[in-house]
Order: structure tokens, then sequence, then C-alpha cells
């Protein structure tokens, strides 16, 4: 953490309102508003709150106009700030705001917890927040985490629930670009548009899946006949997640879901609704493997 982050946070604790203080936070506050955290795949996801958290309040602003303001929740800025009614501010007072990519660090977190968790590559913590070896992690205090996700992770539940192994060695899992004989015919879990296709991006990186729009609160269908291994939204960046397994060693994953209705163990039927879209976005993400490997879903969808 630098230096101008421990100034932010006895200036908040303490309720030193000096202008000199406050000058140099305003100067600090300025500067951070050029680094932002912007996942490119989606326009919408700018993100307004400084990097720290923390804003100034001005003139006549109150809890209700500051929420509306960052697109955050009123409850959330009482709690996190220890506001007591009738929750009056001051101008120039300090503010904490809690958005998705601050996480406030608990007891036995560990970078590897917290890359899983957020479906995030370690690496990106480690590089966005500064950390140094042996990234040892301080209970209370807050790192970025990164908007990228990291979809390898559905590898780990799919090896553990699926295949019963608890580990995989990296070479156990190749992208499979050439069309498996006598697969099955996978039905569209949503007649949408791919916004996001499966294949190689930057460097060294490979998206294992597809992203569909299809609207808010649309039904998902089940692509194949199979039964439900997974259900569950431990994995933040993924919201809720669907792995089922079906015959001949093949898996399907859907993410991103809103409102469900499988869980562990049900047998499923192809076109059976399973889940429906968010009522916050408008689109999901759809895997399709084989033997763990994942395969480009635009080849076997019909």
């Amino acid at each position: 953490m630098n230096k101008s982050y421990y100034i932010i946070l006895i200036f908040f604790l303490f309720g030193c309102q000096s202008n000199k203080l406050y000058d140099s936070l305003k100067k600090d506050l300025a500067s951070e508003k050029e680094a932002k955290i912007f996942n490119k795949t989606s326009s919408s996801n700018i993100i307004n709150i400084p990097l720290n958290g923390m804003i100034i309040v001005k003139e006549n602003e109150t809890i209700f106009s500051i929420a509306n303001k960052y697109k955050v929740i009123p409850k959330d800025i009482i709690e996190d700030n220890n506001l007591s009614k009738p929750y009056k501010l001051k101008s120039n007072q300090i503010l904490f705001l809690r958005h998705e990519n601050i996480y406030i660090i608990k007891e036995k977190d560990t970078v590897e917890k917290i890359s899983k968790r957020f479906a995030v590559k370690k690496s990106e913590i480690i590089k966005l927040n500064k950390l140094k070896s042996p990234y040892n992690l301080v209970v209370g205090n807050k790192i970025l985490i990164p908007l990228l996700k990291d979809f390898s992770v559905v590898d780990l539940i799919i090896n553990e629930k699926v295949y019963d192994k608890k580990q995989i060695t990296k070479d156990d899992y190749t992208a499979n670009n050439k069309k498996i004989k006598n697969a099955p015919v996978f039905l569209w879990p949503a007649k949408g548009r791919v916004i996001k296709s499966f294949g190689r991006f930057g460097k060294g990186q490979h998206y294992d899946g597809i992203d569909i729009m299809f609207g808010k609160n649309q039904p998902i269908y089940a692509a194949y006949d199979g039964e439900v291994a997974f259900v569950g939204s431990q994995i933040k960046k993924f919201g809720n997640l669907i792995i089922v397994k079906h015959n001949q060693s093949w898996v399907t994953a859907y993410s991103n879901l809103g409102k469900y209705n499988v869980k562990v163990g049900d047998k499923i039927k192809k076109q059976q609704i399973i889940a429906y879209t968010p009522d916050n976005k408008n689109y999901f993400h759809f895997q399709l493997r084989h033997n763990r490997n994942p395969v480009n879903p635009l080849s076997y969808l019909n």
C-alpha cells in the first residue's frame, strides 16, 4: 500500500478536515481517475468510483444522491462508513464506497483462493495490486479484483465434480479445434447473437466458450440430455453456474445465469428450460467440452 492510501485511511478514521490534507487528497484522487479498470468486452463496465473506493462529499450531497450518482446501495454506504441516523453528511467528508472490484481480505484468504473465487488470474491480482513475494495478505485490507475473467477456473470444477480428480496438470488441457467424429447434435441453449467467440486472444490467452446475447430474463435450454453435476455461485465472476455431464465424456457449462430451476443429480432432457438470463445483463456464457478439453461450440450446435 502506498503512503497516500494510508493518509486517506487516517483522514477517514479520525475525521481530520484540514485544508492541507484535503487539498492533498483531492490531488491524489484526481490522478487516480486516470487509472480505470476497464473490460473491453463490455462498454457498460466503466468504473466511476475511485480505485481506492474513497470519495469526497460535495456540498448538499446526501446518502441517496451519492448512491444514485455512483450506482451503489445506500445501505452499503451507511454500513461501510458506520454512519448513524439521520445520516447527515458534511462537505469535504470522506466516504468509502463499495463496488465489485474492491475486496476486503478475510481470515485465511490467499491470492490463490481469491483468484478462484473471482475467476481471475493470480498474476493479474498480483500485478494490479503491486503485491510483493511471498504475497502475504493482511485481514481487513482492501485489494482490487481485475475485471477480465479467467474461465479456465471452470476446469477445476469440471475435473472435481465430473471426473472425480482433485488436481490436473496444465498439459492435460488443450483446446480442440478439430471436430470430433460421432459427436452428439447439441441444440443452441438460446437463439441469440454470439458477442464473444471461442479461441485465442491476446498474448497466450484462450477463451474457452462463447458469450450469447439474448435479452434479460429469457429462458436458457439444455443443449443435450444429461445429468446436472454442479450448480452454484461460489465463483463470483461467473454468477450462477450450471455444469451438465452427458454420455461419451461430453460436458456443457452455462454461467452468468439468473434464476435456475435444476439441482445437482437432476436428469434433464434436451431443450428443457434449466435457467434464465439475469435481470441485470442480457447475455450468458456457454462452454462445451469433450474429455475435459474445451471445443468450439459453434462446430457442434444445431
